[in-house]
């Protein structure tokens, strides 16, 4: 049997119910027979809601299945994408931290030099020149890409590894109040392992 249209499937039960539809939009309870009426628009009016619910699943199961079967089809190549995603999100983060850390190393290194040799001019007496040497570039946290730019965001993992050691102020634990506790700065939480992460952001050249 071919399927109608919802349109004409809506119609239908609209003018088949319409006389129920006026009496239930008028309805005044007064008296034992009004009751009985009334109780009768009650049950007519569930069964025209049964009706219409079962109709109108009708209609749609069709176009669930076939939703289902579009996101089957394209599930495998969404996880494909979204792993390959991941992986390339997790290598850039591990190479951000490299250069980061690399920077503050030589960064430090710079400062103890520099203050290795104003150390032995103290002993000496000697007059110092300036040491010439070439600034430690920072890393930027946005890195220009050829089809747009990514930003590097610092972020945290937090995971409560120890309920009981968590001060009070932040339980249940409350991750909410963790998370906002390690954001101001303050990352050693009894009973909470924190660690450093990046969370990027991308933007496409043409904002496309």
């Amino acid at each position: 049997m071919k399927a109608q249209k919802p349109e004409v499937a809506i119609t239908g039960l609209q003018e088949k119910q319409a006389s129920l539809l006026k009496w239930m939009d008028t309805v005044t309870v007064t008296n034992d027979e009004e009751q009985h009426n009334t109780e009768d628009l009650l049950i007519g009016g569930r069964r025209a809601l049964k009706e219409v619910t079962q109709t109108r699943l009708e209609l749609t199961r069709p176009l669930d299945e076939s939703k289902k079967g579009i996101i089957a089809l394209f599930a495998p190549y969404v996880a494909q994408i979204t792993n390959g995603i991941t992986k390339v999100d997790k290598e850039l983060q591990r190479y951000h931290n490299q250069k980061r850390i690399a920077a503050e190393a030589a960064r430090l290194a710079a400062l103890a030099e520099e203050a290795s040799r104003i150390a032995e001019a103290r002993d000496t007496g000697e007059i110092l020149e300036p040491l010439a040497q070439a600034p430690v570039e920072p890393v930027l946290k946005t890195s220009r890409a050829h089809m747009g730019s990514v930003t590097y965001r610092d972020d945290y993992d937090i995971n409560i590894v120890d309920p009981q050691l968590v001060p009070r102020d932040l339980c249940e634990p409350s991750m909410p109040k963790i998370r906002a506790r390690v954001k101001s700065g303050i990352i050693n939480i009894p009973g909470v392992l924190v660690s450093k992460k990046y969370v990027t952001s991308t933007r496409t050249t043409g904002g496309n």
